[in-house]
């Protein structure tokens, strides 16, 4: 596995918007635990902050991520990570964020935060095996409380 995070571009625009968290019909605004990724790129080009990765194992595109500086709460915040079903369950997602967290640190940041989705089990695991902590609090998104994670930059 060689992981790459690079920049959606007009090449792979279409791809990373038809990449879904789960097999079904058509195609959502918002799937199961994350936002599509329609939605994220069209966020990200409306609020120039955050910063869409495609996610390639060597040629293979195989996931979505974006990350930026939160403006509500001023802090580095992970908003969007989403591997494709096809590749869920073989270390995509780990490697994915342990990219995204090389770049937040390459940034200058000391700390990392991100947020869960009720009944994200996966996600919980995820984050938690990689060091990420509960703070307490919540950050709302769609009119939804998430609890708030955070991960401390050495």
């Amino acid at each position: 596995m060689t992981i790459q995070l690079k920049p959606v571009t007009r090449d792979n625009f279409l791809a990373c918007i038809l990449l879904k968290s789960y097999d079904y019909k058509g195609y959502h605004l918002f799937e199961e635990h994350v936002t599509s990724n329609a939605f994220s790129l069209a966020q990200a080009y409306a609020q120039p902050e955050w910063t869409p990765r495609a996610i390639y194992d060597g040629e293979t595109l195989v996931g979505l991520t974006m990350y930026g500086l939160e403006q509500r709460e001023h802090f580095y915040f992970i908003t969007r990570l989403m591997i494709d079903y096809r590749y869920q369950g073989k270390g995509y997602g780990r490697a994915a964020m342990q990219q995204v967290i090389e770049e937040i640190r390459g940034l200058g940041a000391s700390e990392v935060y991100t947020s869960i989705v009720a009944g994200n089990e996966a996600a919980k695991g995820l984050y938690s095996s990689l060091g990420f902590e509960e703070t307490g609090r919540f950050i709302e998104f769609g009119g939804e409380l998430e609890p708030l994670y955070c991960l401390k930059l050495e």
